[in-house]
């Protein structure tokens, strides 16, 4: 049940990406809000349940992104096993590496697309350097506290579930 609410969240968050924030000026240079998400569920939930939501949301973003097809897909795939590698050595609760797993797999997410497009040496143009630096910051401030919530959402519900097993 709990993967239902992943799933409505990872749809709405793909909608908010693809249909509001290109019209907000202030957000130009905004990270991927599907991002905090993917990583949530790298770092809490089990590899056979996050890898298929992982999946599916890849795919609906690959579909109304406009972008390469697969692109979003491998890239939230590489993005939850990179994560998934890294929590089995760190522990996944701390606010500070939260923080730097937000900005991080931004990075790498925007490396990987520049790179796939063929162009290795734009990834060194002032332009791009300004852009990862803006997302890498947006991704610090506001990535932080989508995981948080996640992670308090999923302390909640665990909790009903525990009371309401045994009923």
């Amino acid at each position: 049940m709990i993967y239902f609410f992943y799933f409505g969240l990872g749809l709405s968050l793909i909608i908010i990406q693809t249909t509001i924030i290109p019209f907000l000026y202030f957000l130009g240079r905004f990270y991927d809000l599907i991002i905090p998400l993917v990583l949530f569920l790298a770092a809490h939930r089990p590899l056979n349940k996050g890898i298929p939501l992982t999946l599916v949301i890849g795919f609906i973003m690959d579909c109304l992104s406009g972008g390469a097809f697969g692109l979003y897909s491998i890239t939230y795939m590489w993005l939850y096993l990179i994560v998934g590698w890294l929590t089995s050595y760190v522990h996944a609760h701390s606010t500070i590496l939260l923080i730097f797993m937000v900005a991080v797999g931004t990075l790498i997410e925007n490396t990987f697309f520049i790179v796939t497009a063929g162009t290795a040496k734009s990834l060194f143009t002032v332009n791009a350097l300004q852009s990862f630096v803006s997302q890498a910051v947006w991704a610090m401030i506001t990535g932080a506290f989508m995981l948080i919530a996640l992670e308090n959402i999923q302390n909640m519900w665990n909790r009903w579930e525990a009371e309401n097993r045994g009923k």
